[in-house]
C-alpha cells in the first residue's frame, strides 16, 4: 500500500478528494499531507448549494491535524472556489475544516 493510500484511509479522505502527496520528516517528527480533488467536479455554493463548476483555487492553506503515531500532522490544500450568480466568488466547504 502506498503512503498516499494509507493516509487517505487513516484520514477518511473521500471523493472527490484524494491524497496526492505525503512527506515524512522522521527527524522533525512531522508528516505533511497534500490533498487535491479530481478534475471536472461540480461544487455546491456554500450559501445556496447550487451546483457550480470550478472558478479557481484559493492560495494553499495548512491545517494542523491530530498526530499520526506521535508525529505532528499537517494537511495542505488549495481550496476550490465557485462563482455563484447570487453570492459571488466563494470557497467551497471542506470536510477537514468543519467545526
Amino acid at each position: 500500500m502506498r503512503d498516499t493510500e494509507l493516509y487517505r484511509y487513516l484520514l477518511g479522505v473521500e471523493e472527490p478528494w484524494t491524497v496526492s502527496r505525503v512527506d515524512l520528516d522522521v527527524r522533525g517528527q512531522r508528516v505533511d499531507i497534500w490533498i487535491n480533488h479530481k478534475e471536472g467536479v461540480r461544487w455546491p455554493c456554500p450559501q445556496c448549494s447550487s451546483e457550480l463548476g470550478l472558478y479557481d483555487h484559493a492560495e494553499e492553506r495548512v491545517w494542523r491535524h491530530l498526530d499520526s503515531c506521535q508525529f505532528l500532522t499537517y494537511l495542505h490544500a488549495r481550496i476550490p472556489r465557485v462563482d455563484c450568480s447570487e453570492h459571488g466568488v466563494l470557497q467551497v466547504k471542506v470536510p477537514w475544516a468543519e467545526p
